[in-house]
């Protein structure tokens, strides 16, 4: 598996760079054997360290594992984020593996045509005042207006069973998946609540 290993605000050294490489490919290829290629990108803000670590296949809808963790020491920062990763590929491992095993993630060799081209845009915060909104006409055309495009990239919405849809959002570590539900084909959306469980909308068109 090769291993990526980058720093902004900070020097990553030949140590660090070491105790990454050899600890990820350790841990991770004990739960997912497929994984190639793997990132570790640390930012120093201050006293604080954070790192998000990206593995995946390498393959276009491929499975992609992400964590990350912060701390005061850089080590300790690295070793609590691969603990997370390491525990989300152990309750996924077997899934994994079915998954891979029907199809999942062997896009880039054998075109899966059931999956939906997409864009993804990235658009800023927005504050506003509820109760102004309720009196003024004009701040909905002003909040349209104030919506500029980040970022945008093309994407894909996957035709995946409701489980498969959970275990790419966990891993992925994402708040939200939209996806193709396999059994009606209809277009759901899964996402975590701030109480912890996971919301499935289903809509009856």
């Amino acid at each position: 598996m090769q291993v990526r290993v980058i720093g902004s605000n900070m020097d990553i050294g030949q140590s660090l760079t070491s105790y990454v490489e050899e600890n990820l490919s350790k841990s991770v290829k004990k739960y997912f054997e497929k994984a190639v290629n793997a990132e570790a990108h640390f930012v120093k803000d201050g006293n604080l360290f954070r790192v998000v670590l990206t593995v995946n296949e390498g393959v276009k809808g491929g499975i992609v594992v992400k964590s990350d963790a912060e701390a005061g020491d850089v080590y300790g920062c690295f070793n609590e984020a691969s603990e997370k990763a390491v525990k989300q590929l152990r309750r996924y491992k077997n899934k994994i593996k079915n998954y891979r095993r029907h199809g999942g993630g062997l896009k880039s060799v054998e075109p899966n045509y059931k999956a939906l081209d997409a864009m993804k845009y990235v658009l800023p915060p927005v504050a506003y005042n509820v109760f102004e909104e309720m009196e003024n006409e004009e701040v909905d055309e002003k909040l349209d207006e104030s919506l500029k495009v980040i970022t945008e990239k093309t994407t894909e919405v996957e035709e995946l069973s409701v489980s498969e849809a959970v275990m790419k959002m966990d891993l992925a570590n994402l708040p939200a998946l939209v996806f193709t539900n396999k059994q009606n084909k209809r277009l759901n959306v899964i996402y975590y609540r701030k109480d912890g469980n996971i919301s499935w909308i289903d809509p009856r068109v």
